[in-house]
């Protein structure tokens, strides 16, 4: 094509351009104008001939963009189209004080439209739509009503009318899905009232077409005005129905059709006038290009009585849904569709007596057709078990009736709840009974059974049934709920963010409850439940769905009939399309298809209309070689240049030249003639042709998944681009990139269109919300609450009645306090007289006046109404939310349109294109090519015939496989189904227009030469079916079969096909065991000559059952491959099967996966070949019956897939009852090709003959293939070869077992493999102690020793890194200069934490070519290493920086004489009650070990002697050391070692005498003067001089100083922790007291927190209210206290424990009950009494009772060591608090009479307010006038024995008046709780009681206890007494809150804030014992 083909021509433009079609530029309108591409303006403006957009269109030279798996951005607006969009709008006027300018306006708006993407399409033609749009709208159809002079019509005409129909009509708006809506607005603005507006404006614009006409020659100005103008008259007519009863449209269409020449190149012009016509019934008013010969054909014929559809029929409709219009015809049948005994209406295909011709005949024959086999069967199955139920027969029978839909019958069917899912709508839950024979089985053999039956699996097909007879279709979905969506958007503030946080809790929790809620098939052994969608939700179904939800417990039997296999959108979707059809009446062809006259002879069909443009010719040179060949409709062809240039054959040739000039075109392709291949080449032409032709995307439809697959896998490897497949059942890998689904999730969406669709979205969200609460009415028709609010409605005195006072006679009033209040009235009648009242006076009477069955009667009928209340407010609740999920599905639907747009070949599936009938008919495509159209039902083909389609090519062949059809009865081979036909094609009744008397024969083309099959083969179809197949020169030339001596024969025989299998559903499936053992061995035979590849042999058989024994013979033994349609089939058949099928037998033989056959069908076969064939004919039976392969069609498909031989084996007796398998026969017996024995042939002995009968003799004869001979050649290696005669392969496959003889290359070293098995490339024999070059000795393999100076030494050596410094270990081999070392060693460098960093070095530093260039050490990975306040420990988690440390985990090292303490290190000791062991001979201890030392330690040297002789150079009292620490003869390590750290002196060196040496338990020794000092010793013991003027120790302090702040001592040389010396036992002892103490506020702190967490978690829990199991049984417990009281009365534990004897069966308790298990034992252990000082001092009291110790221990409790005990006290009266309102508010709903007396607890909280007070913790105090009030609340709640005015109900004021006053006197401690006070108020006004829920603060306050106790730091107190801890400098560093009180503490730059204190007290109160 000519590089000027993409330019616009300037003479066309101007007028009329005299070169026509040598012209070299571009004649096409919708190429871009070259003006307006150069200056961005046109002087033409909107009368120019060419497009104004800003892209000129691609060439076809050029490469197309591909469509890739990516978003797609939106095209780039004009950088001023901002602006020139808000000059349009202010062209809008604002008032009504100025006249806009139309024209401007109109022109503008078209300049916009034409420079804009999809985005600024859409703003304009939504603002067009909208009032003001409207408005100007209007302003111009008022304009063109004034307009009365032509000069003055014309001016309005083409300067604002045709801008403005160019704007409706531009293409990319047309087809928009998203702009559908805003433009039909408009066309329907422009109809106006009685379509008077329309008529007026298209009147007015025919009349300007005239003009236009007349007045001027411009041929491109009339081109631009007339198409917009007709096909903006064609949506208005289509549109609007009413425009068909319009006469003045008529003139309308007549004066636009004078406008259009019969030559003229304006073929949409003229389809869009005949589909006007069309629909306003004018006939063919235009003149045509194409020449046809009407002549009315006179013959002979007999009427016979029709009984027609609905009200035409002479007996009345025979149903409810028996209409004459099949618009009207609900899809699925109905219940007295169902139960209906009258035949149904079925139009014949050749009757002339039905009640439509034409086209709207056709239709209506398809769609009863059509859905009488989808649902015929499902409608007899379903009446067969309404019938049974309502006979009351006990089993249900499942269908195994050839004649009718197969089914599946689960009974006791009962329906359980409505639920509704924000992805998949509204659901019901059923369930029925477990089939029996895995009722007793286990859960898991259970779960196998069903998915091994594959039963009710999602998306089937069933329906419910009743006695009743009431009939509800549904389909079965995924159980699996649908998560909640994730917020996108970050919330914008904090109210925004908790208020989405609460939804997504809410949203997560009802998440949860659905999984667990879930329905299972398997999970309970006597129900099986599934969860079900209703295929048509009406408000009559809901209801009665709902009545039966309350009463599962009726008379009313159901059962859920499943139909296996039977998938509603495999004919439903059609079904629909007819419909959609009949209404609008565009399908294409009509004249061809559904002619209202008959022609005479053969038709003439038209070329396609997209070629009738008069520069228009195909372009052959992609089939012609490249040659610039032409092919115009209107010219001759020169075929002989045409012949010579292209790879097809005369047959194809004329077959591709029909097709392309044809407008419908029919192409018979007989087997193995190429019909993909011509289908190819067409498609090809078409494609090179697309621009020319403007035809859009070639849409490519096949019948099966496969076919397509193939199809388009030979155009994508032809080099074919922009390729889209619809539909996910690819298999191929090669396609998968270009999937649709994929493809249009690329497509980005506009801005207005993401924020539309954010709108719907929500829209949406509010749609499910009112539906969920509609469907929990519906759940609970009969909850008391569902009635009291439909009474109230609808029956106010009945409510009254119910459930309000009652004003007696004598002034009193009844008041309504028991619960239950319907179910007593219904059971409280004292009359059984029954009155037959109508239920008018029924509800005119008092309610207690009735009897107890007119109680019934009334209760009835309020459930029925309630529920069609509900029902018709849900059903008004899906409208909304229907019309949002559909304009949802628009904008994805937009997505895949847009994708589509930009495809050359869309390829799609007959079913997949129904599915997807509303994107393809906005595709606007031109060309639709049918491949294997004779297979296809003319049902799918006519739906695949879309209205914008010009140009249809069917490829088939009509006397192969014809459709598919379920009901035998419609078939055509069928007697009775003959003249209804369904599943006779398109093509077929085209082509043999025979079996349709009014459709006068089409011209078709045939391919004759066959490329595939022998000659021999080719002759059984020619010599019956084809007489004019010519066999190609290829075909003589095929080898013949290897092992056979001839390539075809029919083996006969007569061995009987198997009987009826009882384990298979279809009794019609046939089988023949001999011919499965014959097919598997000569199978066998035929792969063991090992020259046929994989897929090279097929196995065929008519029959699944057949094909399921064949592939369990075969499984083992070769690998088998079949098609995805047989798989589907072995799955179908397996599912009616109860018991498993056996396990293939075992195998003779296995070999590789090279060796494969492909088993299969006949009829999924189609379309496929194979070298050999193999088929198994099955029957065999005296009757003479065939069954499948009785057919021509079925026949010619089996006997046509061979290519070089083919195989029979069959009883040629059963045969020969049909006349085509009679005439074979003869034919194979006049060639020797049939006989009882099959003559196989040695390859290597051909003289030897070997004929087999049996499959055992293929064993005997040729037992690998060959014949029986001993193998005579030799192997490769030499030896010979032990194994039966065999084919080369094999023999190369011979594993030969002699020694191998093979030496290696460099050495003498034998090979020790089996001959057989290859040899090692090289030789691997170790060389031991081999020298390197290097020098070094190592063990080498054989080859490497050979090459010395190839081997790496592997020898480590260290080499030092150049930038570290550190050294490493290298191979020797490793060159640092060339190679990259990499440094392990731990890099050291001290980082900013203060630890040196442990990584290796690799990791911190950088390298570049050896060279560091960075270092990042990251986070530090060190042990943290702080040493605790409360241990001697330090802390081991990895480094944390300036977060707290955890608790110390390790084992205390607390220990004495006596025992250790075996908790971990955080846990506060029990201390030691055993008595002090300190004592000397001048003194002894009195006090318990863990209390300090009364005794003053003494300080002289032990008098003892070692072992060794020596004294004791220990202090007096001490333990004796071991003789090794002897001065004298001790250890000389020990004695040279120092002692005396301030003279520096050794062991040995120092006067015992004077100074003894102390011995800790570390092993160092240190002299006594040394120690003293280092342990403070003068802090806390006086000193004085002895007698004889030494130093000693006199007495000791009554008073210590604060030890807050010290720690531990430790040894000064080891820092271990000095424990057991006595002499220091005070000081020790001092210090543990200190640091248990500390352990203890730790502990605690870390063990409340959790508690009170998990507390506020059970509140949340029961808030929720969700049921948990065992709910029923606790209401079935409480429902015996209805007469019975039960009472709550005694100690606080006796009424926890009987509540958990009540609900210890409910899973809803069971955290609560833990938890206060929890709180009460950590409440024993915070104790005053159980604490470490407390211990102390009772220890303390003991001695001074039982041993007379004089010492004292002052003590007074503060609040370190009783905040907890308050806290938890607080924590157990919350918890029992939450679990009496919890359960009572359970046992409302139940009637149970409940006493309870909560003095108990009210005396627990006036004793909790007393000790709060006392230890000064305010809001403690408040928190026990809380719950003091809160149990009065709960006891009022639940009796009325505290009337208003009571002394309780003053008290209780009292105590929330206090709590008030503590709140104003400490807000800073009650932060939050003056709410709750506000809370109770509320309660306690109103009587009502609830579960209180820890506010914020009161939570804030918890969190932060965990984290300012923490172990380490320095411990301070608050103004208010409260303790905190700080860093480790000792000093406060910042400003924080008290997590106690909210005072302010800490400080900044170590200085405390005012009031805060360190916790010296803590030590002082310490030193308060005086001893």
């Amino acid at each position: 094509m000519s590089s000027t083909k993409h330019l616009s021509c300037n003479h066309l433009r101007d007028g009329k351009c005299k070169f026509g079609r040598k012209c070299k530029f571009s004649h096409d309108p919708t190429t871009a104008c070259s003006l307006f591409l150069s200056r961005k303006n046109c002087p033409k403006g909107a009368d120019c001939y060419f497009a104004h957009s800003q892209q000129p269109p691609s060439s076809s030279t050029q490469t197309p963009r591909p469509l890739q798996k990516t978003r797609v951005a939106p095209a780039t607006l004009d950088p001023d189209y901002e602006a020139r969009f808000r000059k349009w709008t202010f062209l809008i006027p604002r008032n009504n004080h100025h006249s806009p300018n139309i024209t401007t306006f109109f022109n503008l708006g078209w300049d916009l439209l034409a420079s804009s993407d999809a985005s600024g399409q859409q703003r304009l033609i939504k603002k067009l739509a909208s009032e003001e749009g409207l408005n100007m709208i209007k302003t111009l159809v008022e304009a063109v009503d004034d307009a009365q002079e032509d000069d003055e019509a014309l001016s309005l005409f083409t300067g604002s009318v045709v801008p403005f129909l160019q704007i409706l009509t531009y293409p990319n708006v047309a087809s928009s899905l998203i702009l559908e809506h805003p433009l039909d607005t408009i066309y329907n603005f422009l109809y106006g009232p009685g379509g008077r507006r329309g008529a007026m404006v298209f009147r007015f614009t025919a009349r300007a077409l005239s003009l236009a006409v007349l007045t001027s020659d411009n041929e491109a100005r009339r081109i631009s005005a007339l198409n917009p103008c007709v096909a903006a008259l064609q949506r208005l007519i289509d549109l609007n129905q009413g425009a068909q009863l319009q006469q003045e449209f008529e003139p309308i269409v007549e004066t636009m059709s004078a406008c259009v020449e019969p030559d003229s190149i304006l073929p949409e012009s003229r389809r869009c006038l005949n589909k006007i016509q069309l629909r306003l019934g004018l006939g063919s008013l235009i003149p045509s290009a194409a020449k046809t010969k009407p002549s009315p054909i006179g013959k002979a014929s007999f009427a016979i009585s029709y009984d027609l559809p609905g009200e035409l029929s002479a007996n009345g409709p025979r149903h409810d849904n028996d209409h004459e219009d099949i618009d009207d015809i609900q899809i699925l049948p109905t219940a007295e569709e169902i139960n209906s005994t009258r035949l149904e209406y079925l139009p014949f295909i050749n009757s002339m007596n039905g009640h439509l011709t034409g086209l709207p005949a056709l239709l209506d024959r398809q769609f009863r057709l059509l859905r009488e086999d989808a649902i015929g069967g499902l409608r007899d199955a379903v009446r067969r078990e309404t019938e049974r139920l309502s006979k009351g027969s006990l089993a249900a029978v499942h269908s195994k009736n050839s004649n009718t839909e197969r089914t599946y019958v689960h009974e006791d069917l009962r329906l359980q709840r409505w639920e509704v899912d924000r992805r998949k709508g509204i659901q019901l839950v059923v369930d029925f009974e477990q089939p029996r024979h895995i009722a007793q089985k286990g859960e898991p053999a259970r779960k196998d059974w069903w998915e091994s039956s594959r039963r009710l699996q999602p998306t089937s097909l069933v329906c419910i049934v009743t006695s009743l007879g009431q009939t509800i279709f549904c389909l079965v979905c995924d159980p699996e709920p649908t998560a909640p969506v994730k917020r996108r958007h970050p919330p914008r503030n904090e109210h925004e963010a908790q208020a989405a946080a609460a939804e997504e809790q809410a949203a997560e929790a009802d998440f949860q409850r659905r999984k667990i809620e879930m329905p299972s098939l398997h999970k309970q052994n006597n129900r099986a439940a599934v969860m079900l969608t209703v295929v048509e939700t009406t408000w009559q179904h809901v209801a009665w769905i709902s009545r039966h939800l309350v009463k599962s417990r009726s008379m009313t039997r159901m059962s859920l009939v499943e139909f296996p296999g039977v998938l509603l959108p495999s004919f439903q979707p059609t079904l629909k399309a007819l419909q959609s059809m009949r209404q609008t009446l565009d399908l294409p062809f009509t004249e061809y298809l559904a002619p209202e006259i008959l022609q005479q002879g053969i038709v003439e069909v038209a070329p396609p209309l997209y070629t009738q443009k008069r520069s228009f010719a195909f372009d052959l040179g992609p089939i012609a070689k490249g040659s610039p060949l032409k092919l115009s409709t209107n010219q001759p062809f020169d075929r002989a240049v045409f012949n010579s240039n292209t790879t097809l054959d005369r047959a194809q040739q004329f077959a591709v030249l029909h097709a392309l000039t044809n407008s419908l075109a029919l192409i018979q392709g007989p087997p193995g003639t190429g019909k993909s291949y011509t289908g190819v080449s067409i498609i090809k032409a078409l494609l090179h042709n697309r621009e020319a032709g403007n035809i859009g995307p070639i849409i490519c439809v096949c019948y099966t998944n496969h076919a397509l697959d193939q199809l388009l896998e030979h155009l994508v490897k032809d080099g074919i681009k922009q390729v889209v497949r619809i539909g996910g059942r690819s298999k191929s890998e090669l396609l998968k990139d270009i999937n649709l689904r994929d493809l249009a999730q690329g497509i980005q969406l506009t801005r207005d269109e993401g924020q539309e669709k954010y709108q719907l979205y929500q829209q949406l969200n509010s749609s499910i919300d009112e539906i969920e609460v509609l469907l929990k009415g519906l759940n609970a028709l009969d909850s008391e609450e569902s009635l009291r609010s439909y009474l109230m409605q609808t029956w106010p005195s009945h409510h009254k009645q119910l459930f309000e006072s009652v004003e007696l006679e004598d002034g009193f009033k009844l008041v309504t306090y028991e619960k239950d209040v319907v179910g007593r009235w219904l059971q409280g009648a004292v009359s059984t007289a029954t009155r037959d009242l109508p239920a008018s006076a029924l509800h005119q009477m008092a309610l207690n006046e009735m009897s107890a069955t007119e109680r019934q009667r009334v209760y009835s009928g309020w459930i029925e109404e309630r529920a069609n209340q509900l029902a018709m407010e849900l059903d008004n609740a899906l409208e909304p939310y229907t019309e949002t999920r559909e304009q949802l599905d628009k904008y994805y639907q937009e997505q895949q349109r847009r994708a589509l747009s930009e495809a050359y070949i869309v390829g799609v599936t007959t079913s997949g294109l129904a599915k997807n009938l509303d994107v393809l008919r906005h595709l606007r495509s031109k060309v639709m090519v049918c491949e294997e159209a004779g297979e296809v039902l003319e049902a799918h083909t006519l739906t695949a015939l879309l209205p914008s389609v010009e140009h249809a090519i069917l490829i088939g062949d009509h006397q192969q496989l014809r459709p598919q059809v379920k009901d035998f009865h419609l078939c055509h081979d069928n007697p009775r189904g003959k003249h209804l036909a369904l599943d006779i094609s398109l093509f077929e009744r085209l082509v043999s227009p025979a079996h349709d008397t009014k459709l006068p024969p089409m011209p078709f083309s045939r391919l004759k030469i066959q490329r595939r099959m022998h000659p021999l083969i080719a002759e059984l179809i020619r010599r019956t079916l084809y007489v004019d197949l010519e066999d190609h020169a290829t075909v003589y030339d095929y080898p013949a079969v290897d092992g056979m001596k001839d390539r075809l024969f029919w083996l006969t025989h007569n061995n009987r096909e198997d009987g009826a299998d009882p384990t298979q559903a279809q009794s019609d499936s046939k089988s023949n065991s001999f011919e499965v053992s014959m097919v598997s061995a000569l199978a066998s035979h035929l792969v063991r000559q090992g020259t046929y590849a994989a897929e090279d042999i097929a196995i065929l058989t008519p029959y699944v059952r057949q094909l399921q024994n064949l592939r369990r013979s075969l499984g083992g033994m070769f690998e088998v491959v079949m098609s995805d349609r047989d798989i589907k089939a072995l799955e179908e058949q397996e599912t009616f099967k109860d018991a498993r099928p056996a396990p293939p037998p075992s195998t003779v033989r296995k070999t590789t996966l090279a060796n494969a056959l492909r088993i299969a069908t006949v009829d999924n076969f189609q379309g496929e070949e194979a070298k050999i064939i193999i088929l198994s004919f099955v029957r065999s039976n005296a009757e003479g019956k065939c069954g499948f392969l009785k057919t021509s069609n079925r026949i010619n498909v089996a006997l046509s897939r061979a290519r070089h031989g083919m195989y029979i084996i069959g009883d040629p007796q059963t045969a020969s009852s049909v006349p085509m398998w009679a005439e074979i026969i003869g034919l194979l017996e006049a060639q020797g090709n049939i006989g009882p024995a099959l003559s196989l042939c040695c390859p290597r002995h051909p003289a030897d003959l070997i004929e087999v009968s049996t499959p055992d003799e293929f064993a005997i004869l040729s037992p690998e293939g060959g014949c029986n001979k001993r193998c005579t050649s030799r192997l490769q290696c030499g030896h010979a070869c032990l194994n039966k005669c065999h084919s080369e392969t094999l023999h190369r496959a011979v594993r030969c077992l002699e020694r191998c003889q093979r030496s290696k290359p460099g050495c003498d070293h034998p090979c020790s493999k089996p001959c057989g098995d290859p040899c090692d490339p090289k030789c691997e024999v170790e060389v031991g102690d081999f020298q390197l070059p290097c020098g070094h000795i190592c063990n080498l393999p054989c080859h490497q020793a050979q090459q010395p100076d190839k081997v790496k030494c592997q020898v480590k050596q260290v080499y030092t890194m150049p930038d570290c410094g550190h050294e490493v270990l290298i191979r020797c081999c490793d060159n640092p200069e060339t190679h990259h070392i990499r440094c392990f060693v731990t890099c050291g460098i001290p980082l900013a934490c203060g630890h040196d960093c442990i990584k290796p070095c690799t990791t911190c530093r950088v390298r570049i070519d050896g060279r560091v260039t960075e270092t990042q050490h990251g986070e530090c990975n060190s042990p943290c290493g702080r040493p605790f306040s409360t241990c001697n420990h330090s802390c081991k988690a990895a480094c944390h920086g300036e977060k707290p440390c955890p608790l110390c985990s390790e084992p205390c090292q607390v220990q004495c004489v006596h025992s250790h303490c075996n908790r971990r290190c955080h846990e506060p000791c029990v201390p030691c009650a055993e008595r002090c062991t300190s004592s000397c001979p001048h003194g002894h201890c009195q006090m318990p070990c863990a209390v300090p030392c009364d005794r003053v330690p003494c300080s002289l040297r032990c008098s003892e002697r070692l072992l060794c002789g020596h004294q004791c150079p220990s202090v007096c009292g001490e333990t004796c050391p071991e003789p090794k620490y002897c001065q004298i003869c001790g250890d000389e390590a020990i004695r040279s070692s120092m002692v005396d750290y301030y003279e520096a002196l050794t062991y040995a060196e120092i006067d015992l005498d004077e100074d003894p040496c102390i011995f800790p338990s570390c092993g160092h020794v240190i002299t006594r003067a040394n120690l003293d000092q280092h342990m403070e010793m003068r802090e806390y013991y006086r000193y004085g001089l002895d007698g004889a003027g030494r130093e000693v120790i006199t007495a000791a302090k009554v008073t210590s100083a604060p030890l807050s702040v010290t720690v531990q001592k430790t040894c000064p040389a080891c820092r271990a922790p000095i424990q057991n010396i006595h002499r220091y036992g005070r000081i020790a002892r001092r210090a543990w007291i200190d640091e248990a103490t500390k352990k203890f506020i730790v502990w605690a702190n870390s063990s409340f927190v959790p508690m009170a967490a998990r507390m506020t978690e059970v509140e949340g829990q029961f808030q929720s209210n969700v049921a948990g199991a065992g709910d029923q049984e606790l209401q079935k417990r409480l429902k015996v206290h209805v007469v019975a009281p039960l009472s709550f009365k005694g100690s606080i534990d006796s009424q926890i424990r009987k509540i958990y004897n009540l609900t210890k069966s409910s899973k809803r308790y069971k955290d609560a009950f833990r938890l206060h298990t929890r709180i009460d034992d950590f409440l024993s252990r915070v104790d005053e009494r159980e604490q470490p000082f407390s211990r102390i001092y009772d220890l303390v009291q003991d001695a001074k009772r039982h041993r007379g110790v004089k010492g004292s221990m002052v003590w007074t409790p503060d609040v370190l060591q009783t905040r907890n005990r308050l806290l938890a006290t607080v924590l157990l009266i919350r918890c029992e608090y939450t679990i009496m309102a919890n359960f009572l508010l359970t046992s409302k709903g139940t009637g149970a009479q409940i006493k309870v007396d909560f003095k108990k607890h009210q005396d627990a909280c006036d004793s909790l307010i007393e000790d709060s007070k006392a230890r000064c913790q305010p809001s403690i105090q408040v928190e026990g006038h809380l719950y003091w009030a809160r149990f009065l609340c709960l006891q009022r709640g639940v009796s009325d024995a505290v009337p208003d005015g009571s002394p309780a109900l003053l008290s209780a004021r009292e105590h929330l008046q206090t709590a008030r006053d503590i709140c104003r006197m400490h807000p800073g401690q009650t932060a939050g709780i003056i709410s709750e006070v506000e809370d109770v108020e509320k309660a306690l006004r109103d009587s009502t009681f609830y579960t209180s829920v820890t506010n914020e603060e009161k939570a804030a306050v918890y969190a932060a206890m965990a984290s300012d106790f923490r172990g380490t730091g320095h411990w301070y107190y608050c103004e208010n007494g409260h303790p905190f801890t700080v860093g480790e400098c000792g000093m406060p560093m910042q400003t924080s809150r008290c997590p106690q009180c909210g005072a302010a503490v800490g400080g900044e730059r170590h200085h405390a804030v005012e009031g805060v204190r360190r916790a010296a007290d803590m030590d002082e109160q310490f030193g308060r014992l005086h001893v």
